[in-house]
């Protein structure tokens, strides 16, 4: 059986990662393949669904990080909400990691190795740009290398995506704007101009995309500042390359 297609999508809160995967969503659904959308299950059960049941039932996942269970769900409400308390971006990392090789093992890993194919939003990718931003802005070092050698970090490099999507937009603030208009919100700390702007140079430099290009990923930024529609064109025609059945 052809291993399925893992892709995330990542980059500034706001620049509407959200577009290209409903995007992606409705180009499957147009080709009849059956989507399993984990966060309506998470709305439900705080636990990842057993593989077993989506594996011969569904041909696309859908899937986040943090994720919204267990430690994920402890990162959204306690490591990143504005709650006043201050976690360092080690400890930090540390559970983004662990959440991630649990949804890796649990979910990603059995469906990607029966033909599944994961769109995901945030992932490694999200940890070396913001939590090495965030130890910068304490005046400390936090390297890739230190970041890649936290253990959960180290197994899921082993298990690369296929393809990193990087929606990208010339003007922060538009973005942190959509953020401000969107009817949810997720109280993090991140979710602030000046935070977003230092971290824009991360995802737009050489050496973030050569740490996942060093490891066979197909990296590719997708221009998210020209208008809605512009937006959606560009995530059909990556879906037409890349992800269509042939």
């Amino acid at each position: 059986m052809e291993r399925g297609k893992f892709v995330v999508i990542d980059g500034l809160d706001g620049v509407g990662k959200g577009v290209f995967l409903n995007e992606f969503i409705q180009e499957a659904k147009k080709e009849g393949k059956r989507v399993f959308d984990v966060h309506e299950f998470w709305e439900k059960n705080n636990h990842h669904p057993d593989h077993k049941e989506i594996i011969g039932n569904f041909d696309i996942v859908i899937t986040s990080e943090p994720t919204f269970s267990g430690v994920g769900r402890y990162i959204r409400e306690e490591l990143i909400s504005r709650n006043g308390r201050d976690y360092s971006p080690q400890a930090v990392a540390d559970a983004y990691a662990l959440d991630r090789r649990i949804l890796y093992e649990g979910v990603i890993l059995p469906a990607l190795e029966n033909g599944i194919n994961i769109f995901q939003s945030r992932s490694l990718s999200t940890t070396i740009v913001y939590q090495r931003q965030s130890a910068l802005d304490r005046g400390e070092e936090f390297s890739v290398e230190e970041i890649l050698a936290i253990p959960g970090n180290t197994f899921c490099m082993k298990h690369p995506m296929d393809f990193l999507i990087v929606p990208t937009i010339k003007d922060a603030e538009e973005a942190i704007r959509r953020v401000s208009e969107r009817e949810k919100d997720d109280n993090c700390i991140f979710e602030n101009l000046e935070f977003q702007l230092r971290i824009k140079a991360h995802y737009e430099s050489e050496e973030f995309r050569k740490i996942f290009e060093n490891a066979g990923v197909n990296v590719t930024y997708l221009n998210a500042g020209k208008s809605l529609e512009s937006s959606k064109e560009q995530a059909r025609e990556f879906y037409r390359i890349n992800l269509k059945k042939k």
